[in-house]
């Protein structure tokens, strides 16, 4: 029987009432075994802001190719699918089309890439409910503050949010150190390096490690929340 898992557990609070939904409505689907199906999962213990009442269901969100990691198209076989838009093509347009009702929108982009896009009277309530924006959480980790003491002002239901969003914030951190050390080669001068350096996408991580000085700073700054609708996406250099 198949069963969904959240980020890295199969035995978080949401993985197991996803699983609960997914064999009680959609067992009788079939589906593609070399696929991977991403889904949204509303029930209302999982409210932060938006309030969808008695719903309790699965949304297909994606479909990806296991072996590719490529967007397959979302199949019409039973699942409950995400509304999508194709005639946007600027960012400025979503904002004449905000609905109270919804969080926001996920714009996706030709290469795969995903951006939350959040409206802004969710901001306004998420940040007046509970009291911690991500760029708090950002300024916690920058200066290494311990983040269990955020945790305890929050309700139960927006922990899962601090820890989502302290992991996001991590594994990008990591994720920029990693691409620009990645791309680092030996060079007969400063100025091959900077040359080289300027084609990369982390040009002045790559002349600190290049100078052997702590990264740490510049990192935190590349990745600091523009506001409360960040969302970072690391690029290969």
């Amino acid at each position: 029987m198949p069963a969904i898992a959240t980020r890295g557990s199969f035995v978080s609070t949401q993985a197991i009432r996803a699983t609960e939904i997914y064999q009680k409505k959609y067992a009788h689907i079939h589906t593609n075994p070399a696929h991977t199906y991403l889904f949204e999962i509303i029930f209302r213990e999982n409210r932060i802001v938006v309030n969808y009442g008695d719903m309790e269901d699965l949304i297909l969100i994606a479909v990806i190719d296991t072996a590719t990691g490529k967007d397959v198209p979302l199949p019409d076989i039973g699942f409950t699918v995400v509304k999508r838009y194709t005639n946007f093509h600027e960012f400025s347009a979503l904002t004449k089309h905000q609905d109270n009702e919804r969080e926001g929108y996920v714009a996706r982009f030709e290469s795969g890439s995903r951006v939350k896009i959040k409206f802004e009277e969710y901001k306004r309530l998420h940040k007046l409910l509970t009291g911690v924006s991500e760029k708090d959480v950002w300024e916690a980790m920058k200066i290494g503050k311990n983040l269990s003491n955020m945790s305890d002002r929050i309700p139960e239901d927006f922990r899962i949010w601090l820890l989502q969003t302290e992991a996001h914030l991590r594994d990008s951190y990591h994720d920029i150190h990693r691409i620009a050390q990645a791309a680092m080669r030996n060079f007969s001068s400063r100025k091959d390096a900077a040359a080289y350096f300027n084609t990369c996408s982390y040009p002045a991580v790559m002349f600190a490690l290049l100078d052997n000085r702590d990264t740490s700073a510049l990192i935190w700054k590349i990745i600091k929340p523009r506001g409360n609708t960040y969302r970072y996406i690391a690029a290969d250099s």
